[in-house]
């Protein structure tokens, strides 16, 4: 025997909602959820799109955009190490931005992969995103590589 709910009961004294319901169109990407008060984490229905916005970020992700944060700061520390003992920048963009000096230079760094990871965070559920984020989480773990074996011919 199937067990069936009964109807929810609808208050006549209630008020009458007239106003648009959120949930009739998709989450933007910014919104005032973005940042405070979000509640969703993934998609809801499985016959939903998987590749939309949603209000709430994991641990994980957190910590791999941090990754990428921080080691854009230590590529930007060995950088001026590396110019401090005669080294050469090889890319031509940022050989003109650290003509206007050390500053300059992590400031573009630091405001470059900052939009670039917000970026990421706020399109995580998007394939391409994801996929982006651990390239670059890849990307610059290989040029720390890269940095410790200089410092190692520098002062070995």
């Amino acid at each position: 025997m199937l067990a069936t709910h009964p109807a929810p009961k609808l208050d006549a004294a209630a008020p009458e909602r007239r106003a648009l319901d959120r949930r009739s169109r998709p989450t933007p990407m910014f919104s005032r959820y973005t940042l405070f008060g979000g509640r969703r984490h993934t998609v809801r229905r499985a016959e939903d799109d998987q590749e939309v916005f949603v209000d709430r970020y994991s641990t994980g992700l957190l910590l791999a955009v941090l990754g990428v944060v921080l080691l854009n700061l230590a590529d930007a520390f060995f950088t001026l190490l590396f110019l401090a003992h005669g080294g050469q920048e090889m890319n031509p963009i940022v050989d003109q931005v650290l003509a206007y000096g050390p500053h300059v230079f992590i400031l573009f760094k630091t405001l470059g992969i900052g939009v670039c990871a917000g970026f990421l965070t706020l399109t995580k559920n998007f394939r391409a995103a994801r996929i982006g984020l651990w390239i670059v989480l890849i990307g610059y773990s290989l040029l720390l590589c890269w940095h410790l074996l200089l410092l190692a011919t520098l002062f070995f």
